[in-house]
């Protein structure tokens, strides 16, 4: 198989930073995209892609291409064009030789869009289960007014706060591991995953409510909880009545699925291998 390295750009996405813990806990080698060669053997993994991109492919383009260029692609369709736009810009940089392949992490929107679908997994050292719960819940996402609309039926008090930088005290990880639940609200309509902060809460064991997808492969209702945007802060309420117990067993359930058997570097080595050998 040829050596796999993932890209980073030199401008820096703090929203990233679980995705090169993931990384580095996987032991890929990594590059900025200015030392990217197409010339050579090796499958390059950028994410995320900015303008960085295009000029320094570019540029390259008398060279052999040897190399095999992946976007894995962690953002969600957008704006008015949202999917077909979304599919539009990214199919293009196939069909101009800037890349040659887009993996996209929700099986929806893989086969809306006609890209390639990988699980982003997890890992055990991403994060671990906390005892000496203070938060009903936490969801470490940006309130937009969707999201915000739902928290603001809850007590701040009982929120674990959204953690950028993640060293403020408490800092995010003490946030994590003193939260009973995770919550996930979409910052938009669209009904797709949000696999970062996913894998951040399987690693966690924070058993998970999350507003309805429409194909949450490889999640499943044995280790989360769907339930449609209206109403969900009512779902939520019942499960801080139930007992604790019956959730923590299903947290730590997704912390072993998505840790273990999707766990992120074991997902990398067979996407790669099926795309190039």
């Amino acid at each position: 198989m040829q050596t796999i390295v993932f890209v980073k750009t030199r401008y820096k996405y703090d929203s990233y930073v679980d995705l090169w813990k993931l990384v580095e806990l996987s032991q890929f080698e990594t590059c900025y995209v200015d030392e990217v060669d197409i010339s050579k053997p090796r499958v390059y993994i950028v994410s995320p892609m900015n303008g960085e991109w295009d000029p320094h492919i570019g540029n390259q383009m008398g060279k052999p291409h040897n190399a095999h260029l992946i976007h894995w692609c962690l953002e969600r369709p957008s704006g008015a064009g949202g999917v077909f736009n979304y599919a539009k810009s990214n199919r293009a940089k196939i069909y101009d030789r800037t890349l040659d392949e887009v993996w996209v992490s929700d099986r929806a929107l893989a086969s809306e869009t006609m890209m390639r679908f990988v699980v982003l997994g997890s890992d055990y050292g991403l994060g671990e289960p906390g005892a000496g719960k203070v938060y009903d819940f936490c969801h470490m996402s940006y309130a937009t007014d969707r999201r915000q609309r739902v928290y603001n039926q809850f007590d701040p008090k009982t929120i674990g706060p959204n953690r950028w930088p993640w060293d403020t005290n408490p800092s995010r990880d003490t946030v994590l591991k003193q939260s009973r639940f995770a919550l996930n609200i979409h910052q938009d309509q669209y009904p797709f995953q949000e696999p970062l902060r996913w894998a951040l809460f399987a690693a966690y064991g924070l058993p998970m409510l999350t507003e309805e997808i429409k194909d949450a492969y490889p999640w499943h209702e044995n280790v989360c909880v769907f339930h449609p945007y209206d109403g969900i802060q009512n779902r939520l309420r019942e499960m801080l009545r139930d007992d604790y117990n019956r959730w923590k067993v299903m947290g730590l359930q997704a912390r072993d699925r998505m840790c273990d058997e999707f766990n992120f570097r074991k997902v990398v080595l067979q996407a790669v291998k099926e795309s190039v050998g």
